[in-house]
């Protein structure tokens, strides 16, 4: 018998079948007359565990079901494994007003980064029962109807996954799983944002306040000044937006140029939002110098970029 349980291990191994196989374990104690946590989420073929930690004695019961953990003294534990996505509701018969609730799902699901521009990547990411061979999903704008959204995702053993879909302002999405659907998630989504330039100028510095409408937080802003030299944009500092999306530059007082913020996830990420253009000397909007074509006769090295009265300093996503 030994011989063929050996036998059977190594057809599991040769088959690849997932060594982690075994769902995650998710523990509730009870420190007092109470649980913590008391209402946890779990997927499909998970096991809870509760531990007494308290002095007095509880049990574990769930009404409705085949779950009843029986007296649980202190350091006692009692252990159940959830295969069906639902509500289960638990409490203490000893104390019953110790009470908590399972929330089994098919599948997790998480949306990042928070406050994503619509159009920008949307990483949707979770775990699904291990084992599971592919999941899909779906996106409901509106409180539409729901509509497969991507190219579905292949989770790795331990059910664990990670995918990319356009994020799309007020729409929440699913993950669909061959039990049924998982959580859902509605993802901040910015359809567009405003960036304000205001330039403060004193005797040996000028200070650019950057604003952004509504406010945008995790986004790197890049002050850009442009080259009268080589015609073109340079970045010059970064700076990361605070919590009410604002940051601020300070430049040599001195300073004639043109300039622009770009808003970027990263320093080096692609542009998102660029800002109108203001010349800081004087703190007034100007036209975009790249938009302007040199009249016949003017150009070279060393030309001044025109500057117009036209524009304004904000700006919203790039085209």
């Amino acid at each position: 018998m030994t011989g063929r349980l050996a036998l059977a291990a190594a057809a599991v191994t040769a088959l690849g079948w997932p060594a982690s196989a075994a769902a995650e374990t998710t523990t509730i104690t009870m420190p007092g007359k109470y649980f913590a946590p008391p209402r946890p989420t779990l997927v499909a073929g998970d096991t809870v565990t509760w531990r007494n930690q308290d002095l007095a004695s509880h049990d574990v019961r769930v009404p409705g079901g085949p779950f009843d953990s029986g007296p649980l003294g202190r350091f006692g534990s009692w252990s159940q494994r959830i295969d069906r996505p639902g509500a289960y509701p638990f409490l203490c018969t000893v104390h019953p007003f110790m009470t908590g609730s399972l929330s089994v799902v098919a599948a997790t699901l998480a949306a990042a980064p928070d406050g994503v521009l619509a159009g920008e990547p949307l990483t949707l990411s979770g775990r699904a029962p291990a084992g599971t061979a592919r999941l899909g999903f779906e996106q409901s704008v509106a409180r539409g109807p729901w509509t497969r959204v991507g190219d579905g995702a292949t989770p790795a053993a331990d059910g664990t996954f990670a995918t990319t879909v356009p994020a799309v302002e007020g729409a929440s999405y699913r993950v669909t799983t061959p039990a049924g659907a998982g959580q859902v998630v509605t993802p901040r989504v910015t359809a567009r944002i405003d960036v304000h330039l205001q330039v403060v100028r004193a005797r040996r510095h000028t200070v650019v306040h950057v604003h952004t409408t509504p406010a945008a937080t995790g986004f790197t802003a890049t002050l850009q000044l442009y080259s009268r030299w080589h015609f073109r944009w340079r970045a010059r500092k970064h700076a990361t937006l605070d919590a009410n999306g604002g940051a601020m530059f300070r430049l040599p007082a001195r300073r004639r140029a043109y300039a622009r913020v770009v808003l970027r996830r990263a320093p080096r990420g692609p542009a998102l939002v660029t800002s109108g253009v203001v010349k800081l000397w004087s703190g007034r909007p100007a036209r975009d110098p790249d938009a302007i074509a040199p009249r016949p006769g003017e150009g070279g090295h060393g030309a001044a970029p025109p500057g117009g009265e036209d524009g304004g300093g904000h700006g919203g996503p790039q085209p």
